[in-house]
């Protein structure tokens, strides 16, 4: 019977993607996987993913979504192909070989079409098979150590040169030019910025900046390499602007630490960027109103019926009444608004597009879809007696797999400590 094949591929920077490195990968992995007879199942990708830093295995990515299916038994009897084993794992021997030894034990096998190597994951390897992953795995993990230490030393060479005032940062923000070698203010952004602040301050919120921006059709800026440079301007990229020190003309290090303080001109004032930060401070906040605006379990899950954007949730919170008595106390209550959580069409609350007003109830919504997969659950009342059978036959053969897996460590961390070094300069 034809083997399925999954090919993996993986790119770590932009860099890399200018250089198509995907469409590459995927091209040289369908070649290897026809030249084999093979039936291609699937392509996964993980884009931006460094695998020295374990970022590729990650929740969420498609590595670890293969590693979980492939633990539940789902592709037994499958090849996984890579260009080659840096692909899944920079992080050294031991974290490359456990990867390998593991989606083997789960019936994966492993090609590298890079070398034509086939890990089989039916024990008729021998162990020239463990040192070779151990020796690749440990030589791409020395390799990308070297490259981190040249990284960080262009890096700490670049925050030198801001400090002192020199160059340019190629990740300037969207209002400034680049004319010269000179960082040049864009008037007509640096106007719309202080419309933001004046607006914020006069006393709008972040969301009617942003109903007030699409609702004239401002363009947006963020256009080159935004996921979706149609979608209008956002309330996360409004807030950022006005909360920002960016827009005073500060270079911050990591987002936090300010290592500039005129490295761009500035678009707006200190003065006005006070006074914002001064409303900002001054707004009356509700007990538990930040929590309560967390507790969404359906988020990204609900989509407009008419324009098919995802829902946004709000959470209104609960009111507070002020009602001052005959001595002149100012005493405040808190009312019940009753269902104050609802989900609505984000593109008609951005005022961009979509004319759908219509509120769900949140709460109404998160009953009936829990209710609904509660109903799929497993009444384990009455059944079969030969499932007590099945999972101690299940629970002896984890302990082997586990009692194998300890052994195999312990050789992999033998050899990645003494012996694959000397092995991969002979």
């Amino acid at each position: 019977m034809t083997q399925n094949a999954i090919i993996y591929a993986r790119f770590s920077s932009i860099e890399q993607s200018k250089g198509y490195s995907l469409e590459r990968q995927f091209k040289n992995g369908r070649e290897y996987v026809e030249r084999n007879g093979w039936q291609l199942e699937a392509e996964l990708k993980d884009e931006g993913k460094s695998a020295f830093h374990g970022g590729n295995r990650a929740e969420g990515t498609a590595l670890h979504t293969f590693e979980l299916e492939a633990r539940n038994g789902q592709h037994r009897g499958k090849v996984l192909c890579v260009e080659n084993i840096d692909r899944l794992s920079r992080q050294g021997a031991k974290a490359a070989a456990q990867l390998v030894w593991a989606l083997n034990e789960n019936g994966v096998d492993v090609a590298t079409w890079h070398d034509g190597y086939i890990y089989k994951a039916d024990g008729s390897g021998d162990l020239m098979e463990l040192f070779s992953v151990i020796i690749k795995a440990q030589m791409a993990y020395e390799e990308s150590l070297k490259k981190s230490k040249r990284s960080r030393d262009n890096w700490i060479k670049k925050y030198t040169e801001i400090e002192n005032g020199k160059g340019t940062f190629g990740g300037k923000p969207a209002w400034i030019d680049i004319a010269d070698g000179q960082h040049i203010l864009d008037e007509e952004r640096a106007k719309v910025i202080n419309e933001m602040f004046d607006w914020y301050i006069s006393g709008l919120g972040y969301m009617a900046i942003v109903q007030k921006l699409n609702d004239r059709q401002e363009p947006v800026w963020h256009t080159k390499n935004y996921k979706n440079p149609k979608g209008g301007w956002q309330f996360s990229y409004v807030h950022r602007i006005i909360n920002g020190r960016t827009v005073l003309g500060e270079f911050q290090k990591n987002g936090s630490e300010t290592i500039s303080t005129d490295f761009y001109p500035a678009a707006v004032t200190v003065e006005k960027y006070n006074r914002a930060q001064a409303v900002m401070l001054n707004k009356p906040r509700l007990a538990g109103r930040d929590s309560k605006r967390k507790n969404n379990l359906l988020s990204g899950m609900v989509f407009c019926g008419v324009c098919g954007k995802v829902a946004g949730y709000e959470n209104k919170g609960n009111s507070k009444h002020k009602y001052i008595t005959k001595s002149g106390e100012v005493r405040l209550y808190g009312v019940t608004t009753g269902n104050h959580e609802s989900l609505i069409c984000d593109a008609y609350r951005r005022k961009h597009g979509c004319q759908n007003k219509q509120r769900l109830y949140y709460k109404n919504v998160e009953k009936a879809v829990l209710d609904s997969v509660l109903s799929l659950t497993i009444d384990e009342e009455g059944a079969d007696p030969q499932v007590d059978e099945l999972r101690e036959a299940i629970a002896v053969i984890e302990r082997d797999i586990w009692v194998k897996t300890a052994q195999m460590n312990n050789l992999v961390e033998a050899l990645a400590d003494g012996g694959a070094k000397a092995i991969a300069n002979l």
